[in-house]
């Protein structure tokens, strides 16, 4: 299981605004903040996600910040997931492509959607977390639940709350805290963690349908899919299943494997045999979709670096000037 740098700097750029040190998160999280432009890097195992909610709640003194940090959630923090969930044309279909591709985020949170009489939304975590550390595990667990409330104002433009949610756990945090929240009444200690609306939620149009940057950018992926030819090389197989499969999210190199029915050392020995590896095909992948974008669509430089995953314009500027010896607003001239 891991997670990305791309979340788990939002929670690391949360914690610093409410008087948090940024030097002692990241090295909670074991990493440096010159590391936190690297959305794409993968912090493998719960050891460090446990360790950087721990700072968090220590630094903080707030112990329902997972669930006051998830209201200001935007969907970017996703990445190309976020930008797919923005092109969809109803809540429902948002939710339910969050729960297909929630793993090229995370594997430690998961979803479920289902409506019935009512639109029910589910939420999990890996149980391992939540044995080890049963308080750090609530604090991402609620991060999602009050991030969902927020990704549906995003979606739609209104103030939308469930009917009521019911949580799976005690918390030391009070019941009304919850329920201000939530504006709906709260029930602790069920079976299972969700908010449930009323079934007209499921259904209410996005405000973003028919201007999404991702709705271009997903054309552009059936279309390199379609294009990828399936006797290429073995470098151009992976490059098809990233692009197919996730969405041109870089999974990690153990989900890929998994996914390709190979062990991890055999593919990065076939990708070695091609003078590859699996970082540079990622940083290929990455080039490849900046020059299409930058051609296809007229998203901003700032936009297209948020959909690649750099923190700031200028950390995209500075890649791109590395791989064309150009910026991309030169490059888009020649492009056009």
């Amino acid at each position: 299981m891991y997670g990305t740098v791309r979340v788990l700097r939002n929670i690391i750029y949360a914690a610093t605004a409410k008087g948090g040190n940024l030097n002692k998160l990241c090295a909670a999280l074991g990493i440096n903040p010159s590391d936190l432009h690297d959305g794409d890097r993968k912090i493998e195992g719960v050891k460090p996600v446990m360790d950087l909610w721990t700072e968090v709640m220590a630094s903080t003194g707030d112990h329902a910040f997972g669930l006051h940090m998830g209201l200001e959630n935007k969907p970017c923090v996703l990445g190309l997931l976020g930008y797919l969930m923005q092109s969809c044309r109803t809540v429902g279909e948002a939710f339910t492509e969050i729960i297909t591709y929630q793993q090229t985020i995370s594997g430690w949170i998961s979803y479920n959607y289902a409506v019935g009489k009512e639109c029910e939304l589910t939420f999990s975590i890996n149980p391992m977390w939540l044995q080890v550390s049963p308080e750090t595990a609530r604090q991402a667990l609620e991060t999602a639940i009050s991030g969902a409330l927020s990704y549906i104002y995003i979606f739609t433009g209104q103030k939308v709350y469930p009917l009521r949610a019911a949580l799976a756990y005690k918390t030391p945090v009070s019941k009304a805290e919850y329920e201000r929240i939530f504006h709906c009444p709260v029930h602790f200690e069920g079976e299972q963690n969700k908010l449930i609306f009323s079934k007209e939620v499921a259904d209410m149009l996005l405000i973003s349908y028919d201007e999404s940057l991702y709705m271009s950018f997903a054309e552009i992926l059936k279309n390199k899919s379609a294009g990828t030819g399936a006797r290429g090389s073995f470098a151009d197989q992976v490059k098809k299943v990233i692009i197919q499969d996730f969405y041109g999210k870089t999974p990690s190199l153990e989900i890929i494997a998994a996914h390709m029915n190979l062990s991890e050392r055999s593919l990065q020995r076939r990708l070695q045999q091609e003078n590859e590896s699996y970082r540079s095909l990622g940083a290929s992948i990455k080039q490849e979709l900046a020059f299409n974008l930058l051609k296809n669509t007229d998203a901003t430089v700032h936009a297209i670096s948020e959909v690649l995953g750099y923190t700031e314009a200028s950390a995209f500027h500075r890649a791109f000037k590395n791989w064309t010896q150009t910026s991309p607003v030169q490059k888009k001239r020649t492009l056009g």
